[in-house]
């Protein structure tokens, strides 16, 4: 999707995305068979994969940086309250009536995306700089701050597109692209980002909280709880980041984050540890606390603010490509996690797989701090800048704009 997103729009990546998803709860609304339900879900895991690259990279690309960082927390938050939500419904309602309210909602979003603008930033790449000029203005008006953005925008683009305008898309081109600074070190950041969520346990906790706190305390009244806490934990966590990133930078409040998570897996390792050697009774309550606080620390950053890091980082240049890998990442980091966890439990027992979360996590949270630019209130044309200059700059906008046009006139 990525590549169709490059090739022919983010608006109708965005629509075709929201028909997958369409088509998936249609087929699950009328399935009869578990095969039919099999097929249904193949469409909501593509259509909810695509929409996700899609809406992250879209909005990164749509919305002024000083908004940039609160409206992507706030696509996690409604998220999050969508997820318990239909964890409240499915307990009440009838799986064709939740297949029905779910497309309804697709279907809303299908027919919102017709009247969008498409994205300033790839009509710019595609150089129609007429229509990215009127689609800009519509999104963002013409204060001084969006005149600037949109000057840094098309200068940019016109000096890519005189540097690469007789560069046919073939495989050597495509490979002189992934070795280019400003492609390998945003993939690079990617990874360690989305790497740093997965395997922090982030999913892991989500899904088998229940599990976990049933082999770390023997207590299956307490464990029936657990996930309604760790729902109700997730949704405030992430209320509260959207507004700690009003006045801190997304790196303070993500490595916090990556901090506390490490120190409660940490715990959490010593806790279940010492109950495996009987040092501490089989029944103790404390893994479960170490889960909460976990929990507290994770959505309060890790949980809410790497996707929406991720999406910033990677060139609009080079989104097709970019994105692509950015799909690949949180299809293969998402399932490793997932189906190794099962494994890791049985095989290394519950404290050898929290110190693995632990190191990880720690281990991310310094490369991260050390390596990975600040992105808040940052346009992405200075975020693309940095990659080249390893530092934030200014743009001279009209020397480029004038060498763009010269090299123009002399082709």
């Amino acid at each position: 999707m990525p590549t169709i997103m490059q090739w022919k729009g983010r608006k109708f990546a965005f629509i075709a995305a929201c028909l997958i998803s369409i088509i998936g709860w249609l087929i699950a609304y009328s399935a009869t068979t578990a095969g039919t339900l099999l097929v249904s879900e193949s469409f909501h895991g593509l259509g909810n994969h695509c929409l996700l690259a899609v809406s992250l990279l879209s909005m990164s690309e749509m919305i002024a940086p000083k908004l940039r960082n609160i409206s992507m927390v706030s696509f996690y938050l409604v998220q999050a309250f969508g997820i318990a939500s239909v964890g409240v419904i499915a307990r009440y309602l009838h799986w064709k009536t939740i297949s029905l309210i779910m497309c309804s909602s697709m279907v809303i979003d299908f027919v919102s995306a017709c009247t969008w603008p498409e994205s300033p930033s790839w009509l710019a790449y595609k150089g129609e700089f007429d229509r990215c000029e009127k689609a800009f203005v519509w999104l963002r008006g013409t204060d001084e701050n969006s005149k600037r953005e949109l000057k840094e925008l098309i200068s940019a683009q016109k000096e890519n597109k005189a540097r690469t305008k007789n560069k046919k898309q073939t495989l050597k081109h495509c490979l002189e692209i992934m070795m280019r600074r400003d492609f390998y070190l945003p993939s690079l950041y990617m990874f360690l980002l989305m790497n740093l969520m997965y395997w922090s346990g982030t999913l892991v906790i989500l899904i088998y909280s229940a599990d976990i706190i049933k082999k770390a305390t023997g207590n299956e009244e307490i464990s029936a709880f657990v996930g309604i806490i760790v729902n109700i934990i997730l949704f405030s966590g992430i209320t509260t980041t959207s507004i700690l990133l009003r006045y801190f930078s997304n790196k303070s409040v993500l490595l916090c984050s990556a901090f506390c998570t490490a120190l409660s897996l940490a715990c959490a390792c010593v806790v279940t540890f010492l109950q495996s050697v009987e040092t501490l009774p089989r029944d103790s309550l404390l893994c479960l606390y170490c889960v909460i606080a976990y929990m507290i620390a994770n959505s309060l950053g890790v949980n809410s603010i790497i996707f929406s890091m991720a999406a910033e980082l990677m060139p609009v240049k080079h989104r097709g490509l970019g994105g692509g890998l950015y799909v690949v990442f949180s299809c293969l980091l998402h399932t490793s996690s997932l189906k190794t966890y099962p494994y890791l439990s049985t095989y290394i027992s519950l404290w050898g797989t929290f110190l693995i979360y632990a190191i990880n996590t720690m281990v991310c949270g310094i490369l991260i701090w050390r390596y990975v630019p600040e992105t808040k209130g940052r346009t992405l044309q200075e975020i693309e800048d940095y990659y080249n200059d390893l530092c934030y700059i200014k743009r001279d906008t009209q020397s480029y704009v004038e060498e763009a046009i010269l090299n123009d006139r002399l082709e």
